[in-house]
C-alpha cells in the first residue's frame, strides 16, 4: 500500500497550497516506486477524487485552520472505489475488499496528519508557535519523504536513516524531550512500516537532548 501520494496532494488542495507541482512529483515517486501499474492507480484515483471535490463542494473552514477544506470523505471515497473497479476486472476476492478499505481508512488518516502539519512548512517564518500535533506531523512528513532516497546510502549509511534521525535529534534539541520522544517514536514506527527498518533504530534517539540551559 502507498497511500501517501493521493495523501499528500489532498491536503494541498485542503490548504490552498498550489497542487500542480505535487501531483506531478506524486506521480513520479509512484511511478517509480510501482510501475505504470501503480502510476495508473494514481491517475485514476486522483481523477475519482477531483471530480468528488468539483461536483460536491467540501465544507470550508476558517482561514487560520489548518485544514481549510474538509476533503477526508472524498479521499477514503475515491480510493475504495477505484479498488472495488479494480476488482470487477481482476476478481472478486474477500481479501482485496479487506484490503480497498484499509488502504482508504490508512490513506485518510496520513491525509489528516498532512492536511494539519503543512502549516509548519509554509508559514515557518512567519508563525513561531505550532502545535504539538503539527511539528509532530511535520517531522513524519518529511521523514516519508525521505524513504524517496530507498536503499541509497554512502560510506555504508542509508541517507533516508541518517536524516530522519537528525530530524528527531534536532526536534529533541529544539522542542523538548517531549516533541522528541514523541516524533522518534512515531517516525522510528512508521519508517519500519515503509522501509523493512528497525523501528528501534530511529527512535532510541527520541530520548537524546543537547538543553543548552543546563549548567556546565
Amino acid at each position: 500500500m502507498a497511500p501517501f501520494g493521493l495523501a499528500i496532494f489532498a491536503a494541498a488542495l485542503s490548504n490552498a497550497v498550489p497542487a500542480g507541482v505535487i501531483y506531478i512529483l506524486t506521480f513520479i515517486g509512484t511511478s517509480i516506486g510501482f510501475g505504470m501499474q501503480g502510476a495508473l492507480t494514481y491517475i485514476l484515483t486522483s481523477l475519482v477524487f477531483i471530480a468528488m471535490v468539483l461536483i460536491f463542494k467540501p465544507w470550508y473552514e476558517e482561514e487560520y485552520k489548518s485544514e481549510r477544506r474538509k476533503l477526508g470523505k472524498y479521499v477514503v471515497a475515491s480510493t475504495i472505489l477505484v479498488q472495488v473497479i479494480q476488482m470487477l476486472f481482476r476478481g472478486f476476492l474477500l481479501y482485496d475488499l479487506f484490503l480497498a478499505v484499509t488502504t482508504g481508512v490508512v490513506t485518510y488518516i496520513f491525509y489528516k496528519i498532512f492536511s494539519n502539519s503543512l502549516i509548519v512548512i509554509s508559514e515557518y517564518d512567519i508563525k513561531k508557535a505550532f502545535t504539538v500535533e503539527e511539528v509532530v506531523g511535520a517531522s513524519l512528513m518529511l521523514s516519508v519523504a525521505t524513504c524517496a532516497f530507498g536503499e541509497t546510502a554512502i560510506f555504508g549509511f542509508e541517507i533516508k536513516t541518517v536524516l530522519s534521525i537528525l530530524i528527531v535529534l534536532i526536534l529533541g534539541w529544539k522542542k523538548g524531550i517531549l516533541i522528541g520522544a514523541t516524533s522518534g517514536i512515531t517516525i522510528g514506527a512508521v519508517l519500519g512500516i515503509i522501509g523493512g527498518n528497525e523501528p528501534t533504530l530511529v527512535a532510541s534517539f527520541a530520548l537524546s537532548r543537547n538543553d543548552s540551559r543546563c549548567p556546565k
